[in-house]
């Protein structure tokens, strides 16, 4: 848009307008006022954002040929989502423990739990702004974009204020997050040692015993099991995790079974149940069975006899020793699969057999032939048919599930891996199902794998 002594630009999106003043041609003179250049404005429309002080400056020192903004308009500022303030560092229950530089677990910070008291607030919420609109040099009105509202918090054990702003703690306990939900549990808290003078403990919440756990006692939890100090032969049963501190001396009279992870420093002649993954610096002579992973990483870790499983693999510094102590380490297939795979392939033979005997019985039936059938003869014949629903209902049913039995099995076996950063000695016996290795001499840094149906001992990766 030009005029004889003027270039006018607007912004596509009229945010912004600028002006360059032409140079005279010959003798021309034209004299430029703030007002004279606020009236040219307003004549093209423009009403907002007008920026005075680059007027005046464009007045009292003229630049032919400079493009210089004399308005801008304000881009709309979108309102802000609504959030949570916590006021304490809420712990995140899928967290694994951390793991050293030495391959150890890092137990100390494994045992900060995050408190509350009752009725403390532990969490503020912050609504959403609804923005601040925009504008364009033509004094259009550019709306924000509303900040959305966050959905009240999820979980257990806190109350919520009328207002829906704050949250605070319904009892005193432990404060996490599971699963996008806050959770805050009854913790029992045992301070010292856990003797024969408390008993044993059943809580519907978390357990923590900051000594040790003395032979002889339980502590089963529906949450989890914190223990700063020793365990001896005890039984220990909880629905989330358990970590101890200082190790367990079971004297083959300890039974620890978590429904979550497992993590201990040294554990010696104790049986371990995780259905996730168990952490240890050192297994000797124990029974160890992990749905998941396990892991023996410290820099002087250790498996020394015993028999070692894991489904998805188990991951080791050193296993065995010189002195040849036998020691079983399996991977990929869950015994009780194996197990009940040959239990339903028995009951298939059978229900087959019995398919076959109908079929015989229903094909004489069928070929009764110059005489008349009986209501009895008819009841005979229906009675096998549906015994023949009932046995291919069943059969079917069976084979299904030894189908998929067989290919968890299958796929077991070819997935996980056993792999030892350090040595494997002889001794050691590695089991992936019906595949067996047994160590001849000792190796380091190997991984066992299983591969048509036979395990083999690779280089590492280290």
């Amino acid at each position: 848009m030009e005029k004889d002594w003027v270039v006018l630009n607007i912004d596509k999106h009229h945010m912004w307008v600028s002006l360059t003043l032409k140079v005279p041609e010959g003798d021309e003179n034209i004299s430029f006022t703030s007002e004279f250049i606020h009236a040219y404005l307003k004549e093209n429309g423009i009403s907002s954002g007008i920026n005075d002080a680059a007027i005046n400056a464009l007045v009292e020192s003229v630049a032919y040929g400079q493009e210089v903004i004399v308005a801008r308009g304000k881009e709309a500022i979108n309102g802000r989502d609504g959030f949570y303030q916590y006021l304490i560092a809420l712990e995140d229950a899928k967290s694994k423990p951390a793991i050293n530089s030495d391959g150890t677990v890092d137990y100390y910070n494994s045992l900060k739990l995050a408190m509350v008291e009752e009725n403390e607030l532990f969490a503020i919420y912050i609504p959403p702004t609804s923005g601040e609109y925009g504008y364009t040099v033509f004094s259009e009105m550019l709306p924000p974009v509303k900040g959305k509202p966050a959905p009240r918090l999820k979980g257990k054990g806190f109350t919520v204020s009328e207002d829906g702003r704050e949250y605070r703690a319904s009892f005193a306990g432990r404060i996490y997050m599971n699963n996008d939900r806050v959770i805050v549990d009854k913790i029992y808290v045992i301070k010292g040692d856990l003797d024969i003078e408390h008993g044993n403990i059943k809580f519907n919440g978390d357990v923590e015993v900051t000594g040790d756990v003395r032979s002889g006692l339980k502590i089963d939890a529906d949450g989890n099991i914190f223990v700063h100090g020793h365990v001896g032969s005890c039984q220990l049963n909880s629905g989330g995790n358990i970590t101890i501190r200082k190790g367990v001396q079971g004297r083959d009279k300890c039974i620890i079974t978590a429904k979550g992870d497992i993590a201990i420093s040294f554990v010696e002649r104790c049986t371990l149940s995780a259905e996730g993954n168990i952490y240890a610096d050192s297994l000797l002579d124990c029974n160890v069975s992990s749905k998941q992973q396990i892991f023996v990483t410290a820099k002087k870790g250790v498996i020394v006899g015993g028999k070692v499983f894991a489904m998805h693999g188990i991951v080791a510094k050193n296993a065995g020793n010189e002195h040849d102590v036998a020691t079983i380490l399996q991977a990929g297939v869950i015994p009780e699969h194996i197990r009940q795979a040959n239990e339903i392939a028995n009951q298939v033979k059978k229900y087959t057999s019995d398919m076959e005997l109908l079929d015989k019985n229903l094909k004489v039936s069928d070929a009764i032939e110059g005489c008349k059938r009986t209501k009895q003869t008819e009841a005979i014949r229906m009675k096998i048919i549906r015994a023949k629903v009932v046995v291919n209902t069943e059969l079917k049913k069976l084979e299904d599930h030894l189908n998929y039995l067989n290919e968890q099995i299958e796929r077991a076996k070819s997935e996980a891996t056993v792999v030892i950063t350090g040595t494997v000695y002889p001794g050691v016996r590695v089991s992936m199902g019906q595949e067996l290795y047994i160590v001849q001499d000792a190796c380091k840094d190997v991984i066992f794998k299983c591969k048509n149906h036979q395990i083999t001992m690779e280089a590492g990766n280290n």
